[in-house]
Formats: C-alpha cells, sequence, structure tokens
C-alpha cells in the first residue's frame, strides 16, 4: 500500500492567527488547486464527520466553488470537480498556488511521489493516467504540452518498469489489464522476457511534432532511454542499427544536448569493441545491402553532429565501411 505521507491527511498545528475570510476569498479567487495526494476525501460540507462523496485521484483537476454558500474557512476550501459535483476538501492537504505555477507544482509532486519508494503500482498507474488526461484537455499548448506529455511517457515507464520488476501479471489483474489497454498505443511488448516497456516512438513523435521547442532534449533523452536492449550477438545490422536509432540520433538532433558527453562515450566504446581488429569484423562477402546501408546511414548521422564527437565518432565507420565495401 501506499506510505502514509502519500495517502493520509496530515495533521498541522493550527495558526495562532487566523486569515480573515476576505483574504481568504481573495486567494481562492486567484488561486489553482493541485491534489498531492492519493484518496483525498471529498467531503459534503466543511466538517469532517460529514458525509465523503468520494475520494478524489492524485493531481485530479479541481476548482474552487464560487457559488458555494459556506462562508470562507481557514481549514476549507469549497471545490467543483469536472464532473459537476461540488464539496470541500482539506486546505492543509493540498497545494494553492497562483495560475502561472500550477503545472510545475503538479508535476513537480507528481514525479516526487512516483519516485518515492512508498508508492505502490496502484497510486503509479492513478498518476500516470491523471497526467495524460490533464496533457488531452487542451488547456495546454507549446511548450508546456510537450514538457507536460513527455513527463506523463515518462510516469508510464516508471509505472510498467516496476510492473515488470514484480512480476505482475496482466492477465490475473483486472485493473491492470484496463491500464494497459488505455495506454496500448504507446507500449510495447517483449514476448522473450515477457515485459512491458514505453515506445521509444511514443517521445520521437512528439520530437517530429513539435521540434526546438525548450524540452525537446528532455523528450529526446527519454527517447533514447527508452531504445529496447536488443540481444543482437555479433550480427553487425542489429548492432549497428541499434546505435543509429538510438544515441546516434540524439547526437543528430541535439549536438549541443545535456546528453552529448554521455552518448559519445557511449557510441565510442561500441564502435571502439567492433574495429579494434578490423579482420574480425563480422562483414563477410557476400556483404548484405542492410550492413551497408546501416553503415551509410550512420556516416551520414556522424558527418553532421558536433565537430569534436564527429572526431571521435566518424573514424570508427569508416573503418566498418572500408572493411564491409571491399
Amino acid at each position: 500500500m501506499v506510505g502514509s505521507s502519500l495517502q493520509a491527511e496530515p495533521t498541522i498545528q493550527e495558526k495562532n492567527k487566523r486569515t480573515k475570510p476576505s483574504e481568504l476569498l481573495k486567494r481562492d479567487l486567484n488561486s489553482e488547486i493541485v491534489i498531492p495526494v492519493i484518496g483525498l476525501n471529498l467531503h459534503l460540507f466543511a466538517d469532517p464527520k460529514s458525509d465523503v462523496l468520494r475520494k478524489l485521484r492524485f493531481g485530479e483537476p479541481v476548482s474552487y466553488d464560487k457559488e458555494s454558500l459556506e462562508s470562507q474557512k481557514e481549514d476549507w476550501i469549497p471545490v467543483k470537480l469536472e464532473d459537476g459535483l461540488s464539496g470541500f476538501i482539506k486546505r492543509s492537504v493540498v497545494r494553492s498556488v497562483p495560475p502561472k505555477q500550477y503545472l510545475s507544482t503538479l508535476l513537480f509532486e507528481a514525479e516526487r511521489t512516483v519516485l518515492s519508494k512508498n508508492i505502490d503500482f496502484a497510486a503509479k498507474q492513478e498518476i500516470t493516467d491523471t497526467i495524460f488526461h490533464i496533457s488531452g484537455s487542451g488547456k495546454f499548448t507549446g511548450d508546456d504540452f510537450i514538457f507536460l506529455r513527455t513527463k506523463a511517457g515518462y510516469f508510464l515507464k516508471k509505472t510498467v518498469d516496476l510492473m515488470n520488476e514484480k512480476g505482475i501479471k496482466p492477465d490475473n489483474d483486472p485493473a491492470t489489464l484496463e491500464f494497459l489497454k488505455r495506454h496500448q498505443t504507446k507500449l510495447l511488448y517483449d514476448y522473450n522476457s515477457g515485459k512491458y516497456y514505453v515506445d521509444s516512438n511514443f517521445f520521437w513523435k512528439l520530437l517530429e511534432s513539435y521540434p526546438k521547442t525548450k524540452h525537446s532534449d528532455y523528450a529526446g533523452y527519454l527517447a533514447t532511454e527508452s531504445m529496447p536492449s536488443v540481444d543482437c550477438g555479433t550480427e553487425l545490422k542489429c548492432r549497428l542499427e541499434e546505435l543509429r536509432k538510438g544515441k546516434l540520433r540524439y547526437l543528430y538532433l541535439f549536438p549541443m544536448g545535456n546528453y552529448v558527453n554521455l552518448y559519445t562515450k557511449d557510441l565510442v566504446s561500441s564502435l571502439q569493441s567492433m574495429t579494434k581488429d578490423p579482420d574480425s569484423i563480422p562483414c563477410f562477402s557476400p556483404v548484405s545491402e542492410g550492413i551497408k546501408s546501416e553503415i551509410n546511414q550512420m556516416i551520414g548521422y556522424a558527418s553532421e553532429i558536433g565537430p569534436r564527437e564527429k572526431k571521435q565518432i566518424l573514424p570508427h565507420l569508416q573503418i566498418l565501411k572500408k572493411e564491409c565495401f571491399r
């Protein structure tokens, strides 16, 4: 189950100085509300003993209920949900922030919770669903949209990673099966390992649709990190294709990216292992057109990356071309 720090409503010592109702009203009218916990109670009245209408999801969109007939209270906020249901939530549990801070606060709280060791699989599913729902609401566009959508993909990755780690089988868990169905267009299944993973094309397509945004580099990093690990053995075409579609593609798209040094080091290490003994390069005659095509594509990419990276990577590709194009 989710740890108490994420689920239970915390008790906060009452302030000695009470805020005036007029000040509370002004604050609430100019704030947006973030639900940073799992299972927050929506009460019928501003009283912990009143009926619980339902429990709210993490990050569920709520708005201040301007039509509430209750007077402003220090400990309660009247809210309205997207479906029109109205009620009261504990002020001490939620985050009320200026509208311009809503998205950053929501994603900060979501990531903090998803990465917590005290969170269970069901809670990760809930957060992932909520962030995808908000990203599709039409409220956010441009840089904000791609950041929100990228984070949603990241949370989906963390969720299926935990599912794989725990060996959770969706066939025996209806809720998990429904979760996977909701996100089936973003997921792939590896029959050999029996594991799910986020399709890297989810992130690459975001980049194609929204190129050169403020958060493109982060989306490119997640796209690269979501590439499935393939056991290529000594198959040269497979090994080259894996490098080209992932780390080299990142260097090509983001020559000034935050992960250039890391991926350059990895690429050079992989290519060095292939070319340290040219006579052992597995491109036996007749060399397949697939191998030739991969080498040519990689040289094309490497010719257009940063000069320092090109200097390190291109010589190894030229060795491959010399040996395989004889």
